[in-house]
């Protein structure tokens, strides 16, 4: 019927929602100098720096930030293409909103 069809497609669009405001993803540095805590839309809930950070140059923590930021924020997308997917019943691409593909959560563009 399509009444039901359509208050179950109103029930997972709003599901959705739900999720993709709530999604974080937390990443740490390969030397755990840095941890970051992001969302779904590339915001940034919470950069934490260890004693050791502070021993870095200016150039090696800012790449160390970064990094972390992309690990983070591609984690983050992975997640919910996977909850997407799971929700709507089919394969969602990890970098469907935006993320970038692949493996490497170290590596990539910057995204703006």
């Amino acid at each position: 019927m399509p009444d039901e069809q359509t208050q179950d497609m109103r029930r997972r669009a709003k599901e959705v929602e739900r999720i993709a405001v709530e999604a974080r993803a937390e990443a740490v540095s390969e030397d755990g100098s840095v941890r970051v805590v992001v969302g779904a839309g590339g915001n940034i809930g919470e950069i934490d720096l260890q004693f050791s950070a502070f021993q870095m140059s200016g150039v090696e923590l800012g790449e160390a930030i970064v990094e972390t930021i992309r690990a983070a924020e591609s984690r983050v997308q992975t997640e919910l293409a996977a909850e997407i997917g799971r929700i709507m019943g089919t394969d969602v691409p990890a970098d469907a909103f935006g993320g970038r593909p692949g493996g490497d959560e170290q590596s990539g563009e910057q995204r703006r």
